[in-house]
């Protein structure tokens, strides 16, 4: 833990747009002290801290900021065990665990990042009664959270992330205005950095290394194929040729490429989308060809569900260990055990197939599937 009182200096300086020179007068000290103290090689005397503190309008302690330089790895247990928290602990007490941790790392970039896709993974398991209560609490929370990230952070791919979070937490808080705004109206163009990657790898004669970046493209660029398709199939419910020709080749790619032992998730939430598409328009037939998939796949997923790689993704161990949350998932698996059968037994648009005789054994296997997944 070190004090980094020089970043608070510099930008609240910043913010009043003053100079050094002036910052320096008001205080009584030379120009050279303040500039030392803006690049952290000294530090005001400790007399003169009140009044800083008084003329940037902050308390000592936020001007005795520090940060913890915590490892990725170190984050990643952070994440996982309040994840994990919630099997033995009350909502409360986890939240109150959460509190304590932002508390103590509130000048840690990335740990603060972290905490706030914590929110937006689990806020739902938060204390409150009212479902749309509790998302905007959570959701607007882990906004501040993100804002912080801007505030203590320039590492550009955080700040990039915590942008990106905060446009989706106003999507979900249904304020697209502001998700235009941080994000802007347009798709930007994209540039594949990782083939420059690849390629210098190549160039080095690091073969070896080449063939893992790409790799590690190849899986990100397939999930986010799914994802993409997941939700494009929301989007064309009013359109059933084309509805059905993108859950068709949706499937191509999942049987291409084994997506459903490579990440069974995103096939589960592929087919997720698709029956509640096909229910929209009536079609039953197809609503229990993807539900029997469904159910297909969950007596087959094994926990703990962890990101892995396989045959044909034989070199991406490296990556997944360097990424925010290494192997592991968002959610714990307790919570991805009931998350998969309630998003079908709890989701209103299939509460009329339960009373269906052709659907009867599908929620049947569903029910043994929840008995067998709580023991």
């Amino acid at each position: 833990m070190k004090l980094d009182m020089s970043k608070v200096i510099l930008q609240k300086r910043k913010e009043k747009q003053i100079t050094q020179q002036q910052l320096a007068d008001f205080i009584g000290v030379s120009k050279a002290s303040v500039s030392k103290w803006e690049n952290g090689q000294t530090y005001p005397d400790i007399t003169l801290l009140p009044l800083l503190a008084s003329y940037f309008d902050i308390t000592v302690d936020q001007l005795l900021s520090y940060s913890n330089n915590l490892s990725a790895e170190q984050i990643r247990k952070i994440y996982q065990s309040l994840a994990n928290s919630f099997k033995d602990n009350s909502p409360e007490k986890v939240y109150k665990s959460f509190e304590e941790i932002i508390h103590r790392y509130y000048s840690c970039a990335p740990l603060i990042l972290e905490m706030g896709q914590f929110l937006v993974n689990h806020g739902d398991l938060f204390p409150g009664d009212d479902k749309k209560d509790k998302a905007e609490k959570y959701l607007t929370e882990a906004q501040g959270l993100f804002q912080r990230v801007f505030e203590i952070s320039n590492d550009p791919e955080l700040l990039a992330k915590a942008k990106n979070f905060s446009a989706y937490c106003s999507l979900v808080l249904q304020k697209p205005d502001e998700v235009l705004h941080k994000l802007g109206q347009y798709v930007p163009e994209y540039y594949p950095v990782e083939s420059l990657i690849a390629w210098a790898y190549q160039l080095k004669g690091e073969n070896d290394k080449a063939v893992a970046t790409t790799q590690s493209a190849l899986f990100q660029y397939i999930a986010v194929m799914m994802s993409q398709l997941t939700n494009y199939l929301q989007l064309i419910v009013s359109q059933p040729q084309k509805f059905l020709a993108t859950y068709q080749r949706g499937k191509q790619i999942i049987v291409a490429f084994s997506v459903k032992k490579l990440n069974p998730t995103i096939v589960i939430n592929f087919l997720t989308s698709a029956a509640f598409g096909f229910a929209q328009t009536k079609n039953d037939e197809m609503v229990k060809q993807c539900l029997s998939e469904y159910v297909d796949l969950l007596e087959d997923v094994k926990f703990p569900l962890k990101q892995h790689g396989d045959q044909f993704f034989d070199q991406i161990d490296d990556w997944l260990a360097q990424t925010d949350l290494g192997d592991v998932l968002p959610r714990s698996d307790q919570q991805l055990k009931t998350d998969f059968v309630t998003i079908i037994t709890q989701n209103p648009t299939f509460m009329s197939y339960q009373n269906n005789e052709e659907f009867k054994e599908i929620f049947e296997r569903l029910e043994r599937i929840k008995e067998n997944l709580n023991e």
